[in-house]
Protein backbone atom coordinates (compact mmCIF):
# COMPACT_ATOMS: atom_id res chain seq x y z
CA UNK A 1 0.00 0.00 0.00
CA UNK A 2 1.13 3.30 -1.07
CA UNK A 3 2.51 5.91 1.82
CA UNK A 4 -1.16 8.46 2.36
CA UNK A 5 -0.18 12.22 1.89
CA UNK A 6 0.22 14.55 4.37
CA UNK A 7 -1.50 18.20 4.41
CA UNK A 8 0.59 20.76 5.06
CA UNK A 9 0.57 24.70 4.51
CA UNK A 10 2.69 25.74 1.43
CA UNK A 11 5.80 27.51 2.99
CA UNK A 12 7.02 27.50 -0.68
CA UNK A 13 5.62 27.50 -4.21
CA UNK A 14 2.43 29.15 -3.38
CA UNK A 15 3.01 30.59 -0.28
CA UNK A 16 4.73 33.41 -2.34
CA UNK A 17 1.14 34.20 -3.54
CA UNK A 18 0.65 36.19 -0.42
CA UNK A 19 -0.78 39.47 -1.16
CA UNK A 20 -2.18 38.54 -4.42
CA UNK A 21 -4.43 35.66 -3.98
CA UNK A 22 -6.72 34.02 -1.15
CA UNK A 23 -5.92 30.64 0.80
CA UNK A 24 -3.38 28.73 -0.05
CA UNK A 25 -3.80 24.53 0.79
CA UNK A 26 -1.07 22.33 -0.19
CA UNK A 27 -0.16 18.09 0.06
CA UNK A 28 2.59 15.98 -0.39
CA UNK A 29 1.98 13.04 -2.46
CA UNK A 30 4.29 9.93 -3.01
CA UNK A 31 5.97 9.03 -6.42
CA UNK A 32 3.32 6.56 -6.98
CA UNK A 33 0.56 5.96 -9.84
CA UNK A 34 -1.92 5.27 -7.41
CA UNK A 35 -1.33 8.49 -5.57
CA UNK A 36 -2.78 10.59 -9.11
CA UNK A 37 -6.36 9.65 -7.97
CA UNK A 38 -5.26 10.91 -4.65
CA UNK A 39 -4.02 14.13 -6.16
CA UNK A 40 -7.67 14.70 -7.94
CA UNK A 41 -9.70 14.12 -4.74
CA UNK A 42 -7.50 17.37 -3.01
CA UNK A 43 -8.15 19.72 -6.06
CA UNK A 44 -11.29 18.93 -5.72
CA UNK A 45 -12.52 18.77 -2.16
CA UNK A 46 -10.23 21.94 -1.94
CA UNK A 47 -12.36 24.19 -4.97
CA UNK A 48 -15.66 22.39 -3.63
CA UNK A 49 -18.48 21.14 -5.62
CA UNK A 50 -20.25 24.75 -6.40
CA UNK A 51 -16.44 26.01 -7.99
CA UNK A 52 -16.48 26.96 -11.62
CA UNK A 53 -12.75 25.70 -12.37
CA UNK A 54 -12.94 22.64 -10.23
CA UNK A 55 -13.63 20.16 -13.18
CA UNK A 56 -10.75 21.77 -15.35
CA UNK A 57 -8.13 22.22 -12.32
CA UNK A 58 -8.81 18.54 -11.66
CA UNK A 59 -8.29 17.31 -15.52
CA UNK A 60 -5.16 19.45 -15.04
CA UNK A 61 -3.54 18.77 -11.76
CA UNK A 62 -4.39 14.98 -12.84
CA UNK A 63 -2.10 15.34 -16.49
CA UNK A 64 1.18 17.17 -14.38
CA UNK A 65 0.81 14.60 -11.62
CA UNK A 66 1.32 11.70 -13.82
CA UNK A 67 4.02 13.48 -15.30
CA UNK A 68 5.55 13.92 -11.66
CA UNK A 69 5.29 10.26 -11.43
CA UNK A 70 6.99 9.65 -14.61
CA UNK A 71 9.86 11.69 -15.02
CA UNK A 72 10.55 13.30 -11.18
CA UNK A 73 13.06 10.22 -10.14
CA UNK A 74 10.86 8.90 -7.55
CA UNK A 75 10.59 11.50 -4.91
CA UNK A 76 7.70 13.16 -3.09
CA UNK A 77 6.07 15.61 -5.01
CA UNK A 78 3.71 19.36 -3.82
CA UNK A 79 0.05 20.10 -5.55
CA UNK A 80 -0.50 23.92 -4.35
CA UNK A 81 -4.02 25.39 -4.53
CA UNK A 82 -4.36 29.17 -4.22
CA UNK A 83 -7.22 31.24 -4.89
CA UNK A 84 -7.52 33.95 -7.06
CA UNK A 85 -11.08 35.53 -6.42
CA UNK A 86 -12.87 33.72 -8.83
CA UNK A 87 -10.13 31.88 -9.98
CA UNK A 88 -7.60 29.31 -8.78
CA UNK A 89 -3.61 28.69 -9.15
CA UNK A 90 -2.60 25.13 -8.81
CA UNK A 91 1.09 24.25 -8.86
CA UNK A 92 2.62 20.88 -8.95
CA UNK A 93 6.55 21.19 -7.28
CA UNK A 94 8.01 17.83 -7.83
CA UNK A 95 11.61 16.92 -6.33
CA UNK A 96 14.37 15.99 -9.55
CA UNK A 97 13.12 16.05 -12.49
CA UNK A 98 15.43 15.71 -15.37
CA UNK A 99 13.38 17.19 -17.91
CA UNK A 100 12.32 20.61 -19.02
CA UNK A 101 7.91 20.60 -19.36
CA UNK A 102 7.57 21.43 -23.20
CA UNK A 103 4.22 21.28 -25.17
CA UNK A 104 4.41 18.98 -27.79
CA UNK A 105 1.75 17.47 -30.09
CA UNK A 106 1.91 13.97 -30.42
CA UNK A 107 1.45 11.12 -33.12
CA UNK A 108 -2.11 9.73 -33.38
CA UNK A 109 -0.96 6.74 -32.86
CA UNK A 110 0.82 7.59 -29.49
CA UNK A 111 -0.43 6.74 -26.17
CA UNK A 112 1.11 9.60 -24.14
CA UNK A 113 2.30 13.41 -24.59
CA UNK A 114 -1.12 15.06 -24.21
CA UNK A 115 -0.87 16.29 -20.52
CA UNK A 116 1.07 19.86 -21.45
CA UNK A 117 -1.04 20.13 -24.50
CA UNK A 118 -4.08 20.23 -22.30
CA UNK A 119 -2.85 22.80 -19.95
CA UNK A 120 -1.48 24.89 -22.88
CA UNK A 121 -5.21 24.68 -24.36
CA UNK A 122 -7.35 24.67 -21.43
CA UNK A 123 -5.32 27.11 -18.65
CA UNK A 124 -5.88 30.85 -19.04
CA UNK A 125 -1.69 30.73 -18.16
CA UNK A 126 1.17 28.36 -17.32
CA UNK A 127 4.44 28.28 -16.83
CA UNK A 128 7.10 26.37 -14.70
CA UNK A 129 10.21 27.23 -12.45
CA UNK A 130 13.38 25.41 -11.93
CA UNK A 131 13.99 25.05 -8.33
CA UNK A 132 17.49 23.36 -7.69
CA UNK A 133 17.20 19.78 -8.79
CA UNK A 134 13.49 20.07 -8.74
CA UNK A 135 10.77 21.87 -10.98
CA UNK A 136 7.28 23.90 -10.47
CA UNK A 137 4.66 23.64 -13.35
CA UNK A 138 1.71 25.95 -12.50
CA UNK A 139 -1.54 26.76 -14.32
CA UNK A 140 -3.98 29.59 -14.17
CA UNK A 141 -7.88 28.97 -14.24
CA UNK A 142 -10.78 31.92 -14.32
CA UNK A 143 -13.64 32.08 -12.15
CA UNK A 144 -15.21 31.13 -15.65
CA UNK A 145 -13.69 27.82 -16.00
CA UNK A 146 -11.58 27.47 -19.34
CA UNK A 147 -8.95 29.52 -20.69
CA UNK A 148 -8.69 33.20 -20.49
CA UNK A 149 -5.53 34.23 -17.94
CA UNK A 150 -7.07 36.48 -15.31
CA UNK A 151 -4.76 39.23 -14.59
CA UNK A 152 -3.10 37.68 -11.34
CA UNK A 153 0.17 39.71 -10.84
CA UNK A 154 3.50 37.51 -12.08
CA UNK A 155 1.11 34.44 -12.47
CA UNK A 156 0.63 34.71 -8.90
CA UNK A 157 4.16 34.28 -8.35
CA UNK A 158 4.45 30.80 -10.10
CA UNK A 159 7.12 32.31 -12.63
CA UNK A 160 6.94 35.58 -14.13
CA UNK A 161 6.13 35.91 -18.05
CA UNK A 162 5.75 32.25 -18.71
CA UNK A 163 2.78 30.07 -19.90
CA UNK A 164 0.14 29.79 -23.03
CA UNK A 165 0.18 32.97 -24.83
CA UNK A 166 3.49 34.50 -23.99
CA UNK A 167 5.77 33.15 -26.50
CA UNK A 168 9.80 32.89 -25.20
CA UNK A 169 9.12 32.57 -21.30
CA UNK A 170 10.95 29.51 -20.33
CA UNK A 171 8.76 26.15 -21.14
CA UNK A 172 7.97 27.21 -24.60
CA UNK A 173 9.22 26.12 -27.49
CA UNK A 174 11.66 23.91 -25.98
CA UNK A 175 13.55 26.94 -24.55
Amino acid sequence: MAPQPSTRQASGTAARTAGTVGPTLSRTFAPVAEQVRGVRRFVAGVLGDGHACREDAVLLVSELAGNVVRHAAGREFLVSVAFTGGGVVVAVEDGGAGTVPLVRVPGVEETDGRGLLLVDRIAGRWGFERRGAGTVVWFELEGSGGAGGADVPAAAGFGEGQGAGEAGGEGFGGQ
